[in-house]
C-alpha cells in the first residue's frame, strides 16, 4: 500500500473515530442500567487505546503532520 492511500485511510478513520466517540457520549447519557454503561464504557476504552496505538504508528511512519 502506497504512502498516501495510508494516509487517507488514517484520515478517514481517525474522522469516523470522531463521530463514534459522539455516539457513545449520546447512548452513555441515555443509557439507564449501570450494566449498559459498563459495558459501553469497556467498548469505549477498548477502541480509545486501539486509536491510540494507530495513532503512535502513524506517526512513526511520519503520516501525522506536526
Amino acid at each position: 500500500m502506497s504512502y498516501s492511500a495510508e494516509e487517507n485511510m488514517l484520515s478517514s478513520l481517525l474522522s469516523e473515530e470522531k463521530s463514534l466517540s459522539v455516539k457513545y457520549a449520546e447512548l452513555l447519557s441515555s443509557v439507564v442500567t449501570p450494566q449498559f454503561q459498563n459495558k459501553i464504557q469497556y467498548i469505549q476504552r477498548t477502541n480509545n487505546e486501539t486509536i491510540s496505538m494507530l495513532i503512535t504508528e502513524a506517526d512513526s511512519r511520519g503520516y501525522i503532520k506536526k
